[in-house]
């Protein structure tokens, strides 16, 4: 098998397990995440993104093809608590990879969700600002006009380290 294939395969995988679907919703790879991911990884640490991957759910008991539905929960829950911080980031790019895909789309309307995929071209309806319905009525703080506003002096602060021998 290839690489590509091989890692393909794992991405597909990987993000099935995080997002396996069920009656109307696609599975994750269904929707296409899995490319998204690829993209998002190659982005966040670089070329070897996909290799790192692999070697992480490898040293945790993949790869995941061959395992069961549980097995591969198992596997994934392993990488979750061995590298945290790169399972926070593939676990992210796949939700947010998904929620953004053009298949999940209806599954999202069809729960009675208003849910525009590019809101920035319209934007959502949001009541102009008045200043007495939205003033904080939480009393901490106050306004200050922004022509006002005075700079503070922090030329007493250590902010730069250089008490500290940092630069």
């Amino acid at each position: 098998m290839s690489e590509a294939i091989r890692l393909s395969t794992m991405l597909r995988d990987l993000v099935d397990v995080l997002i396996p679907g069920e009656d109307d919703w696609p599975s994750a790879s269904l929707a296409g995440v899995h490319g998204i991911l690829g993209m998002r990884l190659l982005e966040e640490l670089g070329e070897d993104a996909l290799l790192q991957v692999e070697q992480a759910l490898s040293a945790c008991g993949g790869p995941l093809g061959p395992l069961d539905e549980e097995q591969r929960m198992i596997v994934v829950a392993k990488l979750e608590a061995s590298q945290p911080r790169l399972f926070t980031l593939i676990r992210t790019a796949t939700y947010l990879g998904y929620y953004e895909s053009p298949g999940v789309i209806p599954a999202i309307r069809a729960l009675g969700q208003p849910y525009d995929p590019v809101p920035i071209l319209k934007g959502y309806h949001l009541e102009p600002f008045d200043r007495e319905r939205d003033r904080p009525k939480h009393n901490r703080g106050f306004y200050i006009p922004t022509d006002e506003v005075k700079p503070v002096d922090i030329s007493g602060l250590d902010h730069l380290g250089e008490r500290h021998g940092r630069a």
